[in-house]
């Protein structure tokens, strides 16, 4: 396993890039493309015209839904892999490579109207530094909109209880005080990959936020839509726990 500091991250996640950006790109990914990702689009509201910072862009999933809107937007993600696969999707949109933590050093300070990370943050190795380098470049009163794993159900140590059925009946979680870097196996796609996320409390996330010079406008808890449960019935357990949370921020 690679060490979790940018050199790591980048390794992993060029690594995953190909099977990742098929696994959008055939509908594999109905969590992000069904669920909490039309969930955090709404919450942006209306982008037209807006100059936009998507942060951790991937493959531009959300680079092209907020383009979709009007917004004119610059994708940056730390995967060559990642960008070559959102370069060849086409459309008016910037792509660069870059580590979130030097958004600062690419771009002048109050340089977008809007930023957005589709659950990005906690595959960052420094969170905190992401934070303060994407307040830097927005506009006074700029927004950011971003999801992460909810602290909550993604625990260090986490497992489903189940009945002699295999149904399953409560979700056990425990070690939430603990922080590091959990590794996560993505299995059922086009080849298997592992990347890491970083836990750490709900406590730490708000602190973070406050400390980079954001008010939080807002958070929600997405939940599966009746129509994406009919589709998917396996999204029935993000409708009996939250797995994400959208944090609405505006630079103070």
């Amino acid at each position: 396993m690679p060490r979790f500091d940018a050199d790591g991250v980048r390794e992993e996640w060029d690594y995953a890039a190909d099977a990742y950006a098929k696994g959008q790109a055939d509908g594999r990914d109905y969590y992000r493309l069904e669920f909490f990702g039309p969930y955090q689009i709404e919450m942006c509201g209306d982008v037209k015209g807006r100059s936009l910072l998507d942060v951790g862009c991937g493959s531009g999933y959300f680079s092209r839904a907020m383009a979709d809107r009007g917004a004119k937007v610059t994708g940056i993600d730390i995967s060559p892999r990642m960008i070559q696969h959102a370069q060849e999707t086409g459309g008016p949109i910037t792509y660069e490579v870059l580590d979130a933590a030097r958004i600062d050093r690419r771009f002048p300070a109050a340089t977008f109207d809007m930023a957005t990370a589709c659950l990005t943050l906690q595959d960052v190795p420094e969170p905190a530094e992401a934070l303060r380098a994407i307040a830097k470049v927005l506009k006074p009163g700029g927004r950011f909109v971003s999801s992460i794993e909810h602290p909550f159900s993604s625990m260090p140590f986490r497992q489903w209880h189940r009945d002699d059925k295999k149904a399953k009946k409560w979700l056990c979680v425990d070690r939430y005080f603990e922080r590091g870097a959990m590794p996560y196996t993505w299995k059922r796609w086009s080849y298997e990959f592992t990347t890491r996320a970083l836990h750490v409390t709900l406590e730490e996330w708000v602190r973070w936020t406050l400390e980079a010079g954001f008010t939080i406008r807002g958070m929600r808890e997405p939940r599966p839509t009746e129509q994406a449960l009919r589709d998917h019935p396996d999204l029935a357990d993000a409708a009996r726990v939250p797995y994400f949370l959208i944090f609405d921020l505006t630079k103070t």
